[in-house]
């Protein structure tokens, strides 16, 4: 008897032994590696949603896991930590977990609209990184801030180095304490950045956000419109550049120099000079030294002769605008550009040669 009741006394300890596992497994999440990112303190409403998962609200003690999305409502606030790197969250602010690229070493945080600050060690290399709509923020051993709106997004630095990458127009920039950047490429492209000394902006290559993001004017939609717009800018024809023109200086006609701005010289010689000889080279089928001289007249006092086009596209060469030589020959560029064949022949005498497009 005494033995039935010893197993039935284990019978009921262990039967409380899992009652209470089971409470505190409900109660208080599974303990967090040193590698996970940990709630650490919740104001608010603050909730967390993941593919497959309905939302549910953020505690205490909660494991921000790679895949989850982290959201607050107004006036709410959360803060995140991973050993002493921390992440303090504001309100209205709505950012993911990358699932694939955040590993133990590195995390990618993908931030759509509102708040963080970013405390986190330095190391040898780049392990942390912001990317947002606009622009990516990667660091070594920082603070900053991060804040994402609508159409325009900004990164402060108070201590460490941050690289920003901007997508629309391919700057780069590293950024110190003190210095800032911000991006809105729907009303200028490129970064402006301001600080108590300035810093250094570089050109690079456009790119798409990592992540799905509602569309922003002027920022790649995805790899392939990046790299669309990379090839069309690398050959003078993106779209944020004039294409390119004979000799470099732009077009003839509405968008450049010749017969408008002055500078068109083909073969890139230079300015047109009028009164003499003006070296409009570089032409084929004539001697083209028609050019123009800052309004588009160059009246070449003797020698503006020559049919001096180029053989393509918008590079026009010859005497572009009026090139006449002692009499009324006008060599008109083209209304635009690609000005193919015959541009302007400026001719001695009393003729008119106008070309055609």
């Amino acid at each position: 008897m005494k033995k039935d009741g010893m197993y039935s006394a284990k019978g009921k300890a262990a039967s409380l032994l899992w009652i209470l596992l089971l409470a505190a497994l409900v109660l208080h999440p599974a303990s967090a590696n040193a590698s996970d990112w940990v709630v650490k303190r919740v104001s608010g409403i603050v909730y967390f949603v993941a593919p497959g998962v309905e939302a549910f609200r953020v505690k205490q003690g909660m494991v921000f896991k790679k895949g989850y999305t982290i959201g607050t409502r107004a006036g709410a606030r959360a803060l995140i930590a991973r050993g002493g790197e921390t992440i303090a969250v504001g309100p209205n602010t709505t950012f993911a977990m990358s699932t694939f690229r955040s590993t133990g070493v590195k995390t990618t945080l993908l931030q759509r609209k509102g708040t963080i600050e970013v405390d986190v060690q330095k190391r040898q290399q780049p392990h942390f990184t912001v990317e947002t709509p606009f622009f990516a923020a990667v660091v070594k051993g920082t603070r900053f801030e991060v804040n994402v709106q609508a159409k325009q997004a900004r990164v402060s630095v108070d201590r460490g180095v941050v690289a920003v990458e901007d997508f629309a127009s391919g700057d780069r920039v590293d950024l110190t304490a003190g210095q800032s950047a911000a991006s809105a490429p729907s009303s200028r492209v490129g970064l402006s950045v301001g600080g108590r000394t300035k810093p250094s902006v570089k050109p690079g290559a456009k790119r798409a956000p990592a992540f799905e993001t509602p569309a922003v004017k002027n920022v790649p939609s995805n790899a392939a419109a990046a790299k669309s717009a990379n090839s069309n800018r690398n050959t003078g024809k993106g779209s944020n550049n004039a294409d390119s023109n004979a000799g470099g200086n732009g077009k003839s006609g509405g968008n450049g120099n010749a017969g408008g701005n002055g500078n068109g010289n083909a073969g890139g010689n230079g300015n047109g000079n009028s009164g003499g000889n003006g070296n409009g080279n570089s032409n084929a089928g004539g001697n083209g030294n028609g050019n123009s001289g800052g309004n588009g007249n160059a009246n070449s006092g003797g020698n503006g002769n020559g049919n001096g086009n180029s053989g393509s596209g918008n590079n026009n060469a010859g005497g572009n605008g009026n090139g006449n030589s002692g009499g009324n020959g006008k060599g008109n560029s083209g209304s635009d550009n690609n000005n193919a064949g015959g541009n302007g022949n400026g001719n001695s005498g009393n003729g008119n040669g106008k070309n055609r497009n």
